[in-house]
């Protein structure tokens, strides 16, 4: 009884005794008024915290003007970043509403340019430029903004470090702002160092990679006249192999040999062994497992062996890829292929193994040309109810040709740039109807990025196949031209923009055309959604029939972007709905659709 009283008086007085009062954050919403520029308009609405942080509200008025207090020097710093030297800042609190309002007022002031730009040696000599060097990002006349001043110490000390200075320094840079004449004068002083040649090279950090690979993928030679452009150009290949994590190329001066740069690669090798998995699903083939395991170094020259497995719906399937680097020059790969696989998508029931083994070339670094050898052996049975060969079984030895030019930014998810390819492959069966015919394809996709943030990029692209030589309905059905699914025409399923049997089920062609567009919105840095056209068709004339009735449809995608690419999912729906398309055609995989 006693408790119970003394806890019914610490309530009461805890209730009496006034305590302190809640926090109450102060609300508001913040506007920045004054800019005509649109430019400096976009920068301070990025780089104003009044801004950023409107949703964490300070405690209280005073948090608040200290807030805007601390804005004014950031916003001055923005204003002079693109030229605007005499901008001024100064901010209003309204508190009357419920949610506060600060206005903060720029007076941009005229734009300042550049009145000169100097280039002085260690002796404060005017200093000869390299040809290369000469068109620089900062030039009189020009809006008077730091970030052409900063790329332009940057352009100096390689344009220099291209034409045989490896220890080309900057020692100074002055900039000198009048505002009588609102102009601004760059001074530059620049040690470019003596010139040098490509001396001997060392290589480190390596542990089971043969070093040999390394000077193979090395772009200068010895006792040239030392280019940046060539160590930039190295470090680079290095890194696209997938072998390293880090490479660092230093150039050092050698006692023993004056006027040669001692050249240091340190690399430091990735794990070589790497397993994967992954899922995919689209409407017509319905869901897929894939799964891989792959060397990168099997026996110490980077040679490549990948198996990898897929089951699914309509296809299973067992692949080994193998590629020997630097076969028989440089830049020069042998690559050799098997897979065995059941096939069973809407058109055909395919049973088939097939090996090939041939030679890729790197003929620089955007272009790569390949030749081989294929041998296959088939059973197919043809699902269409239309006149032609049923079930097929064929052996069939081919020449496949292709070149590849790809000037894209990003494998996965290219933003600029542009791709193309072209492919031959005569083929002749050796068994059933004896046919000799040819596969063609040329294709091309461009990427434009728009806007100075990149958050759009337009993707197009156009492919045309063509298969000549041999009757349609003797073809193997395997062996035919198809249109319709990802990568292709998505509004439509799996091998189904093109001519339908009476059953429904696609008879094939020996010709196509595929056109995409979309653009690729990014919302935030990990969302995008990206809306899209596709058309197209599959036809049975050796030449796509532009006459004839063109295939098309609409679609939107999400995309999630990740470190190792973008997770995709796509809906899309045909315009010209036949019996037999499904209204909508769901597509999950990972990376973009071209």
């Amino acid at each position: 009884m006693r408790v119970r009283r003394f806890l019914l008086t610490v309530a009461l007085f805890t209730a009496l005794v006034p305590g302190g009062a809640a926090r109450a954050d102060l609300n508001y919403r913040a506007e920045i008024t004054g800019a005509e520029d649109s430019d400096l308009s976009s920068l301070l609405d990025k780089v104003s915290e009044l801004k950023t942080l409107e949703d964490k509200p300070p405690v209280s008025e005073e948090a608040l003007r200290r807030r805007a207090d601390g804005d004014l020097s950031r916003l001055a710093d923005a204003a002079h970043s693109l030229g605007y030297w005499d901008a001024d800042f100064s901010y209003d609190v309204d508190n009357s509403a419920e949610t506060a309002k600060v206005t903060v007022t720029v007076k941009q002031g005229p734009l300042y340019h550049v009145a000169s730009v100097k280039v002085l040696g260690p002796d404060e000599q005017p200093l000869s430029i390299p040809e290369d060097g000469k068109k620089l990002p900062l030039k009189p006349g020009d809006p008077a903004r730091t970030a052409p001043v900063v790329a332009t110490e940057t352009a100096l000390v390689a344009a220099f470090g291209d034409s045989g200075h490896p220890f080309a320094k900057m020692d100074n840079r002055r900039v000198e702002i009048d505002r009588g004449t609102q102009t601004m004068d760059v001074t530059y002083t620049l040690d470019p160092g003596p010139v040098m040649r490509f001396g001997p090279v060392m290589i480190s950090g390596l542990e089971r990679l043969n070093p040999a690979y390394v000077e193979g993928r090395v772009r200068w030679r010895g006792g040239e006249i030392y280019d940046e452009s060539k160590v930039d150009e190295t470090r680079r290949t290095l890194i696209e192999t997938g072998l390293f994590s880090t490479v660092q190329i230093t150039p050092t001066a050698d006692p023993e040999h004056p006027g040669e740069a001692r050249m240091t690669i340190e690399a430091t090798e990735r794990v070589h062994r790497t397993i994967g998995a992954g899922l995919a699903y689209n409407t017509s083939q319905g869901f897929g497992a894939r799964a891989f395991w792959e060397n990168r170094n099997l026996f110490g020259n980077a040679e490549n062996l990948r198996l990898s497995a897929e089951v699914g719906q309509q296809i299973d399937v067992f692949r080994a890829n193998f590629r020997r680097p630097d076969f028989l020059a440089i830049d020069q790969d042998f690559l050799a292929t098997a897979e065995i696989a059941n096939d069973t998508p809407v058109a055909y029931n395919s049973r088939r193994a097939l090996a090939t083994a041939g030679i890729e070339r790197r003929l620089d670094r955007w272009l790569t040309g390949g030749l081989s050898l294929l041998a296959e052996k088939a059973n197919v049975t043809q699902l269409a109810n239309v006149p032609g060969m049923g079930t097929q079984r064929y052996e069939l030895a081919g020449l496949p040709a292709y070149i590849k030019l790809d000037q894209t930014d990003n494998l996965l998810n290219p933003t600029t740039g542009y791709r193309a390819q072209l492919s031959v492959t005569p083929a002749r069966t050796f068994s059933g109807s004896r046919l000799t015919f040819a596969t063609n394809l040329l294709a091309g996709s461009t990427y434009w990025a728009l806007g100075d943030e990149q958050r759009t990029v337009l993707a197009g692209k156009l492919a045309l196949g063509s298969l000549d030589g041999a009757p349609l309905f003797q073809l193997p059905a395997d062996q035919r031209i198809y249109a319709g699914g990802g990568g292709s025409i998505r509004p439509y399923g799996w091998q189904m923009a093109g001519p339908l049997a009476p059953n429904k089920d696609p008879i094939g062609g020996r010709s196509s055309l595929v056109l995409n567009l979309e653009a690729r919105i990014k919302i935030t840095e990990t969302i995008g959604i990206v809306p899209f056209v596709d058309a197209g068709s599959y036809y049975e004339s050796p030449v796509p029939q532009l006459g004839r009735t063109l295939l098309y449809g609409v679609g939107i995608g999400a995309r999630y972007y990740t470190a190792f690419g973008p997770l995709r999912l796509d809906l899309a729906t045909p315009l010209h709905k036949r019996n037999g398309d499904s209204p909508i055609q769901v597509y999950i995989s990972l990376g973009q659709a071209f």
